[in-house]
């Protein structure tokens, strides 16, 4: 489920550290930045390598979350694993437009976006950030980064290798239908060891990859 895009950007210092999909967003953040460092790569997997390991040697790079994942303080939550990223999907609706997203839990730099999509449901959206993250991990040779959600419907969904979605099949969304096909074929060839662990929004508010939007 990798991007077929040109170019991805790392912002290391800039307005908001972190891994964009264009030179628009990337201009943005470095623009008038003093001291700003950025850099293209051909792909996805290059830039999210790069940015988590810094952009001098030594450094750990501490980016400036988005959102909720400001807030957390991860001294007080121990038990929360550091090396991992958090998923989160968002529906106007339901059905409705759905988006869903992944970020990296320490740093809030958000690694993958994917949406708008017309008639579908959160939990949809839940089940493929899931899945998209699996294949991102397996695409890169990692079998050790953790990933959290929090949704229990998407994770189960996931071991069963099915998304039991109930969603009505429309003209609007048969490009999503064909998305979950592929994500159901991935997860049906593909054993991947990443740890799959429940966000516990009632002890560490809201889930990173959160959109702010309730």
């Amino acid at each position: 489920m990798s991007s077929n895009r040109g170019k991805w950007y790392v912002v290391w210092r800039g307005t908001e550290p972190g891994v964009c999909d264009s030179w628009t967003e990337c201009e943005a953040r470095v623009k008038g930045y003093p001291g700003a460092r950025y850099k293209s790569y051909k792909t996805q997997e290059e830039a999210v390598r790069a940015f988590r390991a810094g952009d001098d040697p030594g450094e750990v790079l501490r980016a400036i979350a988005r959102g909720p994942a400001m807030h957390i303080n991860y001294e007080a939550f121990p038990e929360i694993v550091q090396d991992s990223i958090a998923v989160d999907g968002a529906c106007s609706g339901n059905p409705g437009t759905m988006e869903y997203r992944g970020v990296d839990v320490m740093t809030g730099a958000e690694l993958f976006h994917q949406g708008p999509f017309a008639d579908a449901t959160n939990n949809v959206g839940e089940f493929l950030a899931l899945v998209h993250a699996l294949a991102f991990f397996h695409n890169t040779g990692n079998t050790h980064t953790a990933i959290y959600s929090d949704s229990r419907t998407a994770m189960a969904w996931v071991r069963d290798r099915k998304c039991k979605t109930k969603l009505t099949r429309t003209t609007r969304n048969e490009q999503l239908f064909a998305i979950i096909a592929r994500a159901e074929v991935w997860l049906a060839s593909h054993n991947p060891p990443n740890r799959i662990i429940k966000w516990q929004t009632d002890q560490w508010g809201e889930i990173p990859a959160d959109f702010g939007r309730k």
